[in-house]
């Protein structure tokens, strides 16, 4: 009897030292209506009565109208049944979600509307899923120096950009939409923007960035991105997907349709690599000199100006845009591996103007393009194996080898 006392003692301790967490995890439940004995009447009132140190989970079961303000907690996890609660801001200057110095931050099946939406300032592993975020009088989300993951979560309707972020990472991890704000979809400055899609079907939905008033993504002062599988940036108002001052964009599949501006851009030093992504009915408004961020109004599918260079490494399909599809400017490079479809452009298949250089290390199909498959000018230079195919054109004094 004394050795099995003993051998509980010991399995106890043990508990107690290596998972603390389940033996002192809380469960509050909040229903602002006050009809259910024992809830909380506030998300406010619950979080004030948890310790900081999680893990922590807050079920919400009723529309409620306040402004929630984590801070400094850990393993906290606020849920509710998707589509059935909506917090509505108290206050229409306050942020009707603030997440600060936090970490392993779950909000989960929430919608949030109206004030200045939601701030997430030096959080951790943040995840917010199966809500939305709308009616902001500002941006829809602001994040700084943050990690936070987004997953089936709608963004619209905001008077600033859906999501406008500085420094840190946000990532969109499927079935998200980001659409009808009034400035960009997503902007990023100094930090990192991972679009991780779906395969395009109910059960595995594409994210879609599409009918922002401004650029659908757009990654500033040395950001990176890195969009992969099924992501569509459709019909925004400026150019769909930019780079610029120093930054980097990889893209694999996807599609870049139907945006005012220039498909892609690639600006400022910076650096864009493609494979089998869809870049096609972009560009109409390039060149009216009407749309901020439009681009440099020579090229409706692809461009790379100021020092700046573009790879589209196989599959890439730049089609039925409104001016050339793919452009090279102002000391740029564009490297083609082959196998690209540059075809039905309003205006060159490619074009390369001011000390461009253009490597094409294989053949790519460009055809029924209003202009010529390749326009140069004498100052810019083409070389590569699948120079060749275009050794017919009107390249001036461009050099062939």
């Amino acid at each position: 009897m004394k050795f099995i006392i003993c051998r509980f003692k010991l399995v106890l301790g043990l508990l107690l030292v290596m998972a603390p967490g389940l033996m002192f995890a809380n469960t509050v439940t909040v229903d602002c209506t006050g009809a259910t004995p024992g809830a909380f009447i506030s998300i406010t009132a619950a979080l004030a009565s948890l310790p900081p140190a999680g893990p922590n989970t807050i079920t919400v079961v009723s529309n409620c109208t306040e402004h929630v303000l984590i801070t400094s907690f850990s393993q906290l996890s606020i849920a509710a049944t998707p589509g059935t609660v909506t917090v509505t801001a108290d206050n229409p200057s306050g942020h009707v979600l603030q997440i600060t110095d936090s970490t392993g931050v779950s909000i989960d099946g929430l919608n949030f509307t109206g004030g200045r939406g939601v701030f997430v300032n030096n959080g951790r592993d943040v995840l917010i899923a199966d809500g939305s975020i709308q009616n902001s009088s500002t941006h829809g989300m602001v994040t700084l120096t943050s990690n936070v993951d987004l997953f089936n979560l709608t963004i619209q309707n905001n008077t600033g950009s859906g999501i406008s972020s500085e420094g840190g990472r946000v990532t969109l991890d499927g079935g998200d939409v980001i659409a009808s704000n009034a400035e960009n979809g997503i902007a990023m400055l100094g930090g990192r923007v991972n679009l991780f899609g779906g395969a395009g079907t109910p059960a595995n939905p594409n994210n879609a960035v599409r009918n922002n008033g401004g650029m659908g993504v757009s990654l500033a002062e040395g950001s990176s991105g890195e969009v992969l599988d099924g992501n569509d940036i459709q019909n925004n108002g400026a150019a769909g997907l930019q780079a610029i001052q120093t930054s980097t964009i990889t893209m694999s599949g996807g599609t870049i349709t139907g945006n005012q501006g220039v498909g892609v851009h690639i600006a400022k030093t910076s650096h864009g690599e493609f494979n089998a992504t869809t870049v096609t009915g972009n560009g109409a408004s390039v060149g009216l000199g009407t749309i901020p961020n439009a681009g440099s109004g020579l090229a409706g599918g692809m461009e790379a100006v100021a020092n700046s260079d573009i790879f589209i490494t196989g599959n890439v399909k730049v089609s039925n845009n409104l001016s050339t599809g793919v452009f090279a400017d102002e000391s740029s490079v564009l490297s083609s591996f082959g196998g690209n479809t540059i075809h039905h452009n309003t205006g060159d298949g490619y074009r390369m103007t001011t000390l461009s250089v253009a490597h094409f290390f294989g053949i790519d199909t460009v055809t029924g393009n209003t202009g010529e498959r390749l326009e140069c000018d004498q100052t810019s230079v083409i070389t590569g194996s699948g120079a060749a195919s275009f050794a017919s054109e009107k390249c001036m004094t461009s050099k062939l080898k």
